[in-house]
Parts: C-alpha cells; sequence; structure tokens
C-alpha cells in the first residue's frame, strides 16, 4: 500500500522546515539591521527549507507510487493472462457435472431393472442374488456421482442480469492482451431487454468466445467488431473477427467436449462447449460460421425476460455501470 501522510506532513517537510527556521534564526540573531530586515531574513530561509523538503517528499510520493502502479499492473495483466489461457480448463467441472449427471441417471434406471430381477421368483437363486449385487453395486455408484452433479446447468438461476454489462465486463479482461496484438475492439451496443439466467456463466461464455476470436486474429492485428440488438423477443450477442478462420471439416466439431485444434496443453477443449452448453441451458442459441482465411461470426441469442418499455433506443457506447453479476444478488436490468 502507498502511505497515506500528506506530503506537507512527512518527514523530508518537516525537516526541510525544521532546517530552514534554525538557519533562519541562526541569521537573525547574527544579521546586522532592523527588524523587518531579520524578519525578512527568518521568512525566506524557513520557507525555502519547507518548500525544498516538501520538493523532496513529493518526488519520494511518485517514486512510490508510479512503483506501486507498475507493480499493480504486473499483477493484473498476470491474472488477465492466466484467465485467459485457463478458460478452458475451467470447463472441466461443468463437463463432469453434465457427464456423471448422465453416468447416475444410468446408474439408477439399471438399480430400477436389477431390483425387479432381484425380486423375481421364477429365477434361480444365483441369478437373483446376482441382481441384487448390482442393485448394490448401481446404488454406490449413484452416490459416488452425487457430489459432482452440482456443477451441471441442468437448473440454471432465475435471476434476471444486463446483458451489456455482462460483455462489457468480459471485454475488460481481454483488453490486455488485445492491445499486445495490436486488435481494436469495435463495440456497439444496443439497449437490450434483460435475460434470464445464470449471470456468472454467462460471463464465462462470453468469455470464451472473445478469447477464441482474439486468439485467431493475425500477429500484425486487426478489428474485432463486438456488437448487442434487440430483435424481436432476442437480445442478441454477434462477435466478428478477421482471424483465420475455421476449416470446414472442423466446423461440425467446434463445440463438441474435448476438440481443440490449438497446440498449446494449456486449452483442454472445452470452451465452446461450455459456451453451447450455457446458452442452450437457458433457452438460447450459438450460430458459428466461418470462412477460412477471413475470419468468423459467432451469433448468441437470448431470450429476453421481459420486454423493452416504448420509446427506448440504443447508444453506440453506453455509460459506465457497476458489476452486474447476478449469481451475486449485485444486478442492473435494461
Amino acid at each position: 500500500m502507498i502511505k497515506t501522510t500528506a506530503p506537507w506532513l512527512s518527514r523530508p517537510t518537516l525537516a526541510g522546515a525544521g532546517f530552514g527556521i534554525l538557519a533562519g534564526l541562526l541569521l537573525a540573531f547574527g544579521q546586522t539591521g532592523g527588524f523587518a530586515v531579520r524578519a525578512g531574513g527568518f521568512v525566506v530561509l524557513a520557507s525555502a527549507g519547507f518548500l525544498i523538503g516538501f520538493a523532496v517528499a513529493a518526488r519520494r510520493r511518485l517514486a512510490g507510487a508510479t512503483t506501486y502502479i507498475a507493480r499493480l499492473r504486473a499483477e493484473l495483466r498476470a491474472s488477465q493472462d492466466h484467465i485467459m489461457d485457463h478458460g478452458s480448463s475451467r470447463s472441466l467441472p461443468a463437463w463432469l457435472g453434465a457427464s456423471t449427471t448422465t453416468i447416475r441417471d444410468e446408474a439408477s434406471a439399471l438399480a430400477r431393472d436389477a431390483r425387479g430381477l432381484a425380486a423375481e421368483t421364477t429365477l434361480p437363486e444365483a441369478a437373483r442374488s446376482a441382481a441384487a449385487k448390482i442393485v448394490e453395486r448401481a446404488d454406490n455408484l449413484g452416490k459416488v456421482c452425487a457430489p459432482l452433479t452440482r456443477y451441471a446447468l441442468t437448473d440454471p438461476s432465475r435471476a434476471p442480469f444486463d446483458l451489456n454489462t455482462l460483455l462489457r465486463e468480459a471485454l475488460v479482461l481481454c483488453r490486455h492482451r488485445a492491445e499486445e496484438k495490436k486488435i481494436r475492439f469495435e463495440e456497439r451496443f444496443a439497449v437490450v431487454p434483460p435475460v434470464f439466467g445464470p449471470a456468472g456463466r454467462v460471463h464465462a461464455a462470453l468469455l470464451n468466445v472473445l478469447v477464441n476470436a482474439i486468439e485467431a486474429m493475425p500477429f500484425g492485428g486487426g478489428v474485432i467488431s463486438i456488437t448487442t440488438a434487440h430483435e424481436g423477443d432476442q437480445a442478441i450477442v454477434r462477435l466478428v473477427d478477421g482471424g483465420i478462420g475455421i476449416r470446414p471439416e472442423h466446423m461440425a466439431r467446434v463445440t463438441e467436449p474435448f476438440f481443440t485444434t490449438k497446440p498449446e496443453k494449456t486449452s483442454a477443449g472445452l470452451g465452446l462447449w461450455e459456451t453451447r452448453d450455457t446458452i442452450e441451458a437457458i433457452g438460447g442459441t450459438l450460430v458459428i460460421k466461418s470462412t477460412p482465411h477471413e475470419g468468423t461470426e459467432v451469433t448468441v441469442s437470448f431470450p429476453q425476460a421481459a420486454p423493452l418499455s416504448a420509446g427506448r433506443v440504443g447508444v453506440a457506447h453506453p455509460e459506465e455501470v457497476g458489476s452486474n453479476m447476478a449469481d451475486e444478488g449485485d444486478r442492473r436490468i435494461a
């Protein structure tokens, strides 16, 4: 933390003032002349000492503040890099939740069928005993899977959130990486209706799309267009990049779990899978169009929670608003 002591009360300032006063007193008592001359010399030396001390203190404060801000910027940059580089890996719990839900349902069905066989008196005793063991093991499998199913998006929360704010928050996390690659965001936000759903997961879904667009852009930079719109009863997010595009043979697989064309081992290949799973769970759609070496267009549609009031119009750059994470109860709706 930066010290909060005011520069004019810092040690260098007080020391400078003290030396100035001392020098002024010595000069006043050792100087010949009237009172006005002596008082004038005292004031000049005391003021000069105070100003010198103040300048030293201010310079030290500025150097300390500059160092502190540089450290905060480096820490922020590292945090943003970590978020962008490991976004796909953070989707693993959601995939485990969805998969274990299926496993638990199948185990429950298996236990139910085996329970019927175990109760069938016409079967040999050995067969009924084997069926009873199947019931026990299927029940155990269901109990093991139960803790993981809470990560599945089977029952999304019904809290309203503002789509523009979530998108802006995702953009903030990507700006440093975009600046390094000389990428410019062209943002056009319209007034859109509120959307129901888990804001935290929708934020992660939008961030996944943005990260993919930035990573697809060439090192020479370019423009990524981010647009929101209100079309019918849908709130729309449309993102267009001028990157390398997606090969036709990969288009059908881009939302499959664990599919990735990235050479880095940090990508789990779950980002677009979680994006599609999240959007579809709240009744939305994810549409991806791409042309190799020309770019990709991603359109995400959300059903509106309520219609907008008449007469409201969109703006190119809406005012900055505060945090809008509906999962934490701090939300602003359109």
